[in-house]
């Protein structure tokens, strides 16, 4: 979404993802809905329209559709205080056997990591900045 948005650390998230042939990117339906929203309030709904449909027609991301996707979602959101868009994210990663990335760190975030350690490698692009 930083890249999206045209904020510095998107910059980050397509040199060290976006342009990775290495890396293999894994979205969810939530992740594409909020994308979408985050971008109609900041840009409006053509600029959101037409940089989630290039995000989804690049190929570059595979999606991540499932029941069980669904279900270990909830189970975070369940025993966490936490977005239900950051428990996919995490729910995403597991899957795939896969790091849950996000751009910053947010408060109730770095609360549960401090609580009870995610099973998945959680990452911050801000603490990657070189």
């Amino acid at each position: 979404m930083a890249y999206y948005l045209g904020e510095k650390i998107g910059a980050l998230a397509r040199s060290e993802i976006f342009e990775s042939a290495e890396k293999t990117i894994y979205h969810n339906r939530l992740c594409v809905a909020e994308l979408f929203y985050v971008l109609c309030r900041r840009r409006g709904i053509k600029v959101a329209n037409d940089y989630v449909h290039a995000f989804l027609d690049a190929g570059r991301s595979v999606l991540s559709d499932s029941d069980e996707n669904d279900i270990v979602a909830g189970a975070y959101k369940c025993e966490r205080a936490m977005s239900l868009a950051d428990c996919y994210v995490i729910a995403t990663a597991k899957s795939h056997s896969a790091s849950a990335v996000f751009a910053r760190h947010e408060k109730d975030l770095d609360v549960e990591i401090k609580r009870k350690r995610f099973d998945v490698e959680v990452l911050f692009l801000e603490d990657l900045k070189v």
